[in-house]
């Protein structure tokens, strides 16, 4: 067999392999340490991501993403095979950007994506020449703009062509600088074409788009070329409300009293528009030229951002101002960007099943094949799920808490810089091992790193079934804290803010309440369309940590179904991804109306069978082992004390402690 030379940037690293080999068995073989492969080569994670610089390849198929990664010139190294000599180089998993790239639309489907130059975003551009004004016709210049604009409109604009006032006082000078020469921003609403904006001349660079994703947690955006679907920049942070709620329940309560529903409308519209300009600035792009905004977000979140009243959500019938907001403008909205923006909401389903849902089945194919039972999962705050399939589906929504965005827990925080994704013990559980997302000292750990560290915890014996640590375990990193214990994960020594990084008890309680909540609301939906897990044939997992889950100690902790390792993907930042497409596609934007009006929406709240699943699922995995037969043949668990309290760029580290 012949042989062919790999050569990995930027250790320099050499293998020496058979053509045909798979790229990850050769960066193994030649020490390559910073790939990794939690799914165990299954192509379900995307963390074995290696750029070609040089070289022939065969890479097998791995779904909609294949096509996307080659244009972006990454493969991933599980599923690919060496046909000659070869340069690959390893990138900085540090670099926000090619992880925000891995998370959102490298991952679309990419048939429902436009080719560049087809998109119809909400607002189009069309370069005009408008004839100069005559005696004989007698036009204004209003509607002389009317009459160049019908050929792309398909025919005469019987509604007339509707615009601001402030700019109908402009139009006289900007038809006339350029000697009729201009670019209109134009939406069309269906009776009528409303003008948003006119440029002199022919401008390009005036047609720029921003799709959001408001979390209750992270706020996260696109900065977009609306000819071309090109991302210009992608920026996201913490959505300020936090600072006066966790979760929306709190915020809630919180805006029922005299001034706070305006606070937390500022507080949202602060930490967007912030977005906005850092985006612009990296993009070297004007605020100004930004003429349209998707918005995908929980019910909540967005009566907060558009300051409606939202108490009612939560008080019996439990119905919201609107599923569904019209039209708005960028002016209305607070938002910065052209004043005349037009602001599009994708469309709820329900009190606590929002746009953000509907955006995030629109971004995955489960919606919209014949390829059986599918679940959606999106694990943050709330912990909204979707059952069906393309005929039929039914929905709920799970208060699940911060926990798995980091909040609420005493060393957590989110997949930033300085935060441990992954956590592996030694079989005494003496020596940890983590990554840290960037080069760095770790500043806290993150939802998938939680995940990570506690099944390490319950493989190891220092945790027991209900989440109590072990002093018994002889692991001498369980340790006081405070009232309770913990289980110290680094020292102050190694740590960014020189504090230790210590897992307590009362944050493994948090950590079990989030998980119950979420696989008692997927169970109950099951049993609702008479159903079993076995009948699901793909658990789609999206939300701020999806991307990095490591599935197999996700399902030791009990917070997903004990099916095959197959049946799961990742499809990280789905309602981004959503609010993109939506952006680029008059087609997705019609389909994401189509997917929220055929959703039936399951109040948990209102069903007596729910808190009976949620208290079962307090264990670890649940306290009926038999739903999780793989996890039971294990056969090591500790011994049980009692359940938990029921209430409403990697860079890898070694730290060994002496026993």
């Amino acid at each position: 067999m012949p042989l062919c030379t790999l050569q990995f940037q930027p250790s320099g690293a050499v293998a020496s392999v058979e053509v045909g080999s798979l790229l990850h068995l050769a960066a193994a073989g030649a020490g390559v340490a910073e790939l990794h492969l939690p799914c165990g080569g299954r192509a379900s994670c995307g963390r074995c991501l290696l750029e070609v610089v040089s070289g022939e390849f065969h890479q097998e198929a791995v779904g909609a993403a294949e096509g996307a990664l080659r244009r972006a010139g990454f493969v991933l190294a599980c599923q690919t095979r060496a046909l000659s000599d070869m340069v690959l180089r390893v990138p900085d998993p540090g670099v926000a950007s090619l992880r925000v790239v891995t998370e959102t639309h490298l991952l679309l489907d990419e048939a429902a994506l436009p080719e560049p130059g087809e998109t119809t975003p909400p607002v189009s551009a069309v370069m005009l020449q408008v004839p100069p004004a005559t005696v004989e016709t007698g036009y204004g210049d209003l509607e002389r703009l009317a009459l160049a604009l019908a050929p792309w409109r398909g025919g005469p604009l019987t509604e007339g062509l509707r615009c601001s006032l402030s700019l109908l006082r402009r139009i006289p000078e900007l038809l006339r600088a350029d000697d009729g020469r201009v670019t209109a921003l134009v939406a069309d609403e269906g009776d009528a074409v409303r003008l948003v904006d006119l440029l002199p001349g022919a401008d390009p660079t005036a047609h720029l788009g921003a799709a959001c994703d408001l979390g209750t947690t992270t706020v996260a955006l696109h900065l977009v070329d609306l000819a071309s679907g090109e991302i210009l920049a992608t920026r996201s942070a913490y959505n300020r409300q936090a600072s006066q709620g966790a979760d929306v329940i709190t915020r809630i309560d919180y805006a029922r009293k005299p001034g706070h529903l305006e606070e937390l409308r500022q507080l949202a519209l602060t930490t967007i528009n912030g977005l906005l300009a850092q985006a612009c600035e990296a993009a070297g792009r004007e605020l100004g030229r930004i003429h349209c905004f998707t918005m995908a977000g929980n019910t909540t979140m967005v009566h907060l951002l558009l300051g409606l009243p939202p108490s009612h959500i939560r008080e019996a019938p439990y119905v919201p101002v609107t599923n569904g907001p019209p039209t708005l403008t960028a002016r209305d909205v607070g938002l910065l960007g052209h004043p005349e923006a037009r602001v599009l909401f994708a469309p709820g389903v329900g009190s606590y099943v929002g746009g953000d849902i509907s955006a995030g089945l629109l971004a995955t194919r489960a919606a919209r094949s014949d390829e059986g039972v599918f679940l959606f999962m999106d694990i943050g705050t709330n912990g909204e799920i979707a059952l069906g399939t393309d005929d039929w589906m039914v929905t709920c929504a799970c208060s699940a808490g911060p926990a798995f965005e980091g909040s609420g827990i005493r060393c957590g925080m989110r997949a930033t810089e300085g935060a441990i994704e992954r956590v592996s013990l030694s079989p005494d559980g003496e020596t940890v091992t983590y990554d840290v997302v960037g080069n760095g000292r770790p500043c806290g750990i993150c939802g998938s790193g939680l995940v990570s560290l506690l099944g390490e915890l319950l493989c190891r014996g220092i945790v027991d079934r209900g989440g109590h640590l072990l002093p018994e375990s002889g692991c001498s990193r369980v340790v006081a804290a405070g009232a309770t214990l913990g289980f110290l994960v680094e020292g102050s020594g190694n740590t960014a803010s020189g504090a230790d990084l210590v897992l307590t008890e009362p944050d493994i309680e948090n950590l079990i309440r989030s998980k119950a909540a979420i696989y008692a609301g997927c169970d109950l939906l099951l049993e609702k369309v008479g159903l079993t897990w076995e009948s699901v044939a793909s658990v789609v997992i999206a939300g701020g940590f999806g991307r990095f889950l490591d599935v197999e100690r996700a399902i030791l902790l009990g917070l997903l179904p004990d099916l095959p390792l197959s049946r799961f993907h990742y499809v990280g930042n789905s309602s981004l991804a959503g609010a993109y497409l939506m952006l680029l596609s008059g087609e997705m934007r019609r389909e994401v109306v189509r997917l929220a009006a055929g959703m039936t929406y399951v109040d948990l709240g209102s069903e007596p069978g729910y808190m009976d699943r949620y208290v079962g699922a307090l264990f670890l995995p649940h306290t009926d082992l038999g739903r999780f037969p793989t996890v039971a043949s294990l056969g090591w668990w500790p011994q049980t004390t009692s359940p938990p309290r029921v209430v409403r760029s990697r860079t890898i580290h070694q730290d060994t402690r002496n026993t």
